[in-house]
């Protein structure tokens, strides 16, 4: 038997969903209303910042020591210590092998197999920062494979890390990995809008879950495979998970600008130039260059006062608190139409003079 629901129930969902309705009006209609009714905007400075988020890949020259005899291992780094090429980082005490004994890490050493970067000495081959754990993919994410790296392949890849602290050690086991600091590199894809405000040789920060760090723009590249665009950018800093890290959600910061904001629906074009209405002593609106510094999809971060022209004039623009249109197409063509009907007078008197 159906259960019949009560007056009060049925009241009390009402009022629900008429709550939930005022909350969609509120929050999502009524900003959207609001900002089609206000007309100016008034000009006050701040800060625009252009910034993406993606995930960005560590590229480093990595070097994987091999255990050359089966023993006791003691490691004599800190792990996230920077050591000097020739530098002893290990110790084995080779105490024999016993039948049966297979080589663990099998699934990252699977991967490595043929990589040049392997090595059985118990010294630093090279110069860099001293680690505990690999992930099998130093061979694939090097810096002279990185312009090939296809981003289909990379989001298909699981990077969970190897541990390699321990007591003892198979011989063809990894127990450590150094990882070359001097010059270390970070692969992201972008989209086709994106890249075109990535420019090589730019300088940028790039934030990481454990710091900011300064990068250089070093190649933008179209992946014809994808798309998207593969933007890397080169790197001599510290970072204290560098060693370890081999993907990490990142933002890059390509410029904080300072100057006036302004919503780019106030801007327009007049004459090939830029421009907004400002709201003059009497009410009206007049046409003022501006000098736009950077722009994102919704405003842009403009210069005040004045700027110098590409033609090296120094021209007056906006003022901080200056009252410019927000839809000023219609001031653009009513001034146009002022400006013709103007010349045709001018025109006209000039043919009753000849």
């Amino acid at each position: 038997m159906k259960s019949k629901l009560t007056r009060k129930t049925k009241r009390a969902i009402c009022i629900y969903v008429i709550v939930l309705l005022i909350l969609y009006v509120v929050v999502e209609i009524l900003p959207k209303v609001t900002d089609i009714f206000e007309t100016t905007q008034i000009l006050e400075p701040g800060n625009l910042t252009l910034s993406y988020e993606t995930t960005g890949y560590l590229i480093k020259d990595e070097q994987v020591g091999i255990a050359k005899e089966t023993g006791k291992v003691e490691t004599l780094v800190e792990t996230g210590t920077a050591v000097k090429k020739g530098h002893k980082v290990v110790a084995v005490k080779a105490t024999g092998e016993k039948e049966g004994e297979t080589p663990r890490f099998s699934d990252y050493t699977e991967r490595l197999k043929g990589y040049e970067g392997l090595t059985e000495d118990y010294k630093a081959p090279i110069s860099g920062v001293f680690s505990l754990s690999i992930d099998g993919y130093e061979d694939y994410f090097t810096p002279e494979k990185m312009e090939k790296i296809k981003k289909t392949t990379v989001e298909g890849l699981s990077f969970k890390t190897a541990d390699l602290k321990r007591d003892s050690v198979i011989k063809g086991e990894p127990i450590y990995k150094i990882s070359g600091d001097d010059l270390w590199y970070i692969l992201c894809w972008v989209d086709e809008e994106t890249a075109k405000i990535y420019e090589e040789g730019k300088k940028v920060s790039i934030e990481l879950p454990n710091g900011t760090v300064n990068a250089k723009i070093y190649k933008v590249q179209k992946d014809s495979a994808e798309g998207d665009y593969r933007v890397i950018f080169s790197l001599n800093v510290y970072y204290e998970q560098f060693a370890e890290s081999r993907a990490e959600d990142m933002t890059v910061v390509i410029s904080d600008n300072y100057g006036l904001l302004i919503k780019n629906q106030c801007i327009i074009e007049k004459d090939g130039e830029k421009g907004v209405y400002v709201k003059n002593k009497n009410g009206n609106y007049n046409f003022k260059k501006i000098k736009v510094i950077a722009s994102d999809e919704k405003e842009s971060v403009i210069e005040d006062a004045t700027y110098v022209d590409a033609e090296g004039n120094q021209v007056y623009t906006v003022d901080v608190y200056d009252e410019v249109l927000k839809h000023p197409e219609s001031a653009l063509e009513k001034e146009l139409e002022q400006e013709a009907e103007e010349k045709k007078l001018e025109s006209q008197g000039q043919e009753k003079e000849n």
